[in-house]
């Protein structure tokens, strides 16, 4: 593996991971909790309200040890 910038062979890979995780705006929690109020099913909906999305995605990223270069693999 060659660097991009510097040409130089002294290079790693090494994978990275990252996490974006998504919580409910206001008006979802707003609308919750007027649902669960008419239909008093508290018990099946406080579990809906609390879970918040999460995405993991891996890449791999290689990185010459010359001049810093990160670039995807």
């Amino acid at each position: 593996m060659k660097c991009p910038k510097c040409g130089s062979t002294n290079c790693i890979v090494m994978p990275v991971t990252e996490t974006k995780t998504k919580y409910r705006g206001c008006c979802g929690w707003l609308l919750w909790i007027i649902l669960a109020l008419l239909t008093c099913g508290l018990i099946l909906i406080i579990p809906l309200v609390t879970n918040k999305k999460t995405k993991t995605k891996t890449k791999t990223v290689a990185v010459c040890q010359d001049c810093g270069t990160k670039w995807n693999v």
